[in-house]
């Protein structure tokens, strides 16, 4: 037992890197291909976009039990019953007979999403000793940034050589299908898990709802996941627009930025392992306000250079609060899940923040002004900035014996760009 909370071989650490990107695969792979989708559904874009706010609904509903489940039944088979759930509701979308079962089928994805994404953390934190979990979460959240970046870009490239929508989801149920077998094999049996009633587990959730320190971090993971979605929406928007035009290939591969995460990550967890989580967290934050400033200069590069900096800030931050998370103890289930409808009420916000500040820069080019920050500034550094500030107040270094985990990173970590919306609609409104 001591060899394996002591150490972890590579086939430890490539499940968990699949486990993070299984647990985004399938969250906004519809987001590339809602053309097809709404010429098959015979509606327009908005309409096709509800198949990527499905499966959000679908985690909320089902983030705050996720926890208190898998204390019950155990986190490796409640994982393992979530991927081969995930890979049969993928395959369900080759039969999907017109869009209301589409939605209902993305619903039903999304709420198999939290048994792994909540469950995965409270695993490592059980089975691993401290310094060994921060290295491991830290290769699955690097994970998590493989999956937003890769179900976005297989789902647009299976459609591009196929012309058949369908055939991505037939493409993500064969890698849910391959991680269930890594997982199956290489994750070793837990060990250190002892099964705990609903009834305790609800009561242990009670007390964590009143704590004032794990609030706090949600507030601060709810302002990293809106930070992450406006930026991204409002990058879009405006490089599809004027002056750029850019196409939608060209605008989609701005998503490539996701792949940084998956070497700056692990490098911030052996840094966290030398001067601590707290330190961490306020250097990757402070580099990722940078970034938001770069990626209001108005040129693609400058652009895409702010984005980078961010998104890598943004994941270094989730990795340093799901490293703190574990000195929750038993707790840490479900504190991951319990308030994750809050971080994902405010991702979506921000999605409406980054769609309406480029609104707001369209009507502003309309009245004769052109600068391209303007909508984002007021969006972004306005709310971020003072959630942010006030939840700092709160979390003090010296004082993170009770933070929760991924509640206050997740995954999302995603930029999602379900409030997008192509830019002649929104840039001709007077």
């Amino acid at each position: 037992m001591s060899e394996t909370r002591n150490t972890a071989g590579a086939p430890v650490r490539v499940a968990l890197v699949m486990l993070g990107m299984s647990a985004l695969l399938n969250m906004y792979s519809t987001q590339p291909i809602l053309a097809d989708v709404a010429r098959w559904a015979g509606t327009d874009v908005r309409g096709a976009a509800w198949t990527v706010s499905a499966t959000t609904v679908g985690v909320a509903l089902v983030a705050p039990w996720a926890g208190m489940i898998s204390d019950r039944h155990g986190r490796l088979r409640i994982i393992l019953a979530a991927l081969m759930a995930m890979t049969l509701l993928s395959l369900g979308g080759l039969f999907a007979w017109n869009l209301p079962a589409l939605l209902v089928l993305r619903v039903a994805q999304g709420m198999c999403c939290p048994f792994i994404f909540a469950v995965v953390v409270a695993y490592v934190g059980e089975e691993y000793e401290p310094a060994v979990a921060s290295r491991l979460n830290a290769l699955y959240v690097a994970g998590t940034a493989l999956g937003g970046f890769f179900g976005r870009m297989s789902a647009a490239v299976i459609v591009e050589y196929s012309g058949q929508w369908r055939l991505s989801f037939l493409g993500n149920a064969a890698i849910l299908l391959a991680t269930w077998a890594v997982v199956r094999s290489c994750l070793p049996a837990e060990r250190s898990f002892v099964s705990r009633s609903r009834v305790k587990a609800e009561t242990r959730g009670g007390r964590l709802h009143t704590h004032l320190r794990l609030i706090a971090t949600v507030v601060l993971g709810a302002t990293l996941l809106f930070q992450q979605v406006a930026s991204f929406t409002f990058a879009v928007l405006t490089l599809a627009g004027p002056p750029f035009f850019l196409s939608t290939g060209a605008v989609g591969m701005i998503f490539v930025v996701f792949l940084v995460p998956m070497l700056s990550t692990p490098l911030s967890a052996r840094l966290m392992h030398r001067w601590g989580q707290t330190r961490i967290f306020v250097l990757s934050q402070s580099l990722s306000a940078l970034g938001m400033v770069v990626s209001m200069i108005p040129t693609v590069p400058t652009m895409l250079m702010g984005l980078t900096v961010s998104c890598a800030g943004m994941f270094a931050g989730q990795s340093a609060a799901t490293a703190m998370g574990r000195k929750a103890g038993s707790a840490v289930a479900f504190g991951s899940g319990g308030l994750l409808p809050l971080r994902i009420l405010c991702g979506r916000c921000g999605g409406c923040g980054g769609s309406s500040g480029r609104l707001s820069r369209s009507r502003m080019e309309c009245s004769g002004g052109h600068d391209p920050g303007c909508g984002v500034l007021r969006h972004r550094a306005g709310p971020v900035g003072v959630a942010r500030s006030a939840s700092c107040a709160f979390a003090r270094p010296r004082r993170v014996r009770e933070v929760s985990s991924v509640s206050a990173g997740h995954g999302c970590a995603h930029g999602t760009l379900h409030s997008a919306k192509p830019h002649p609609q929104v840039g001709h409104r007077r």
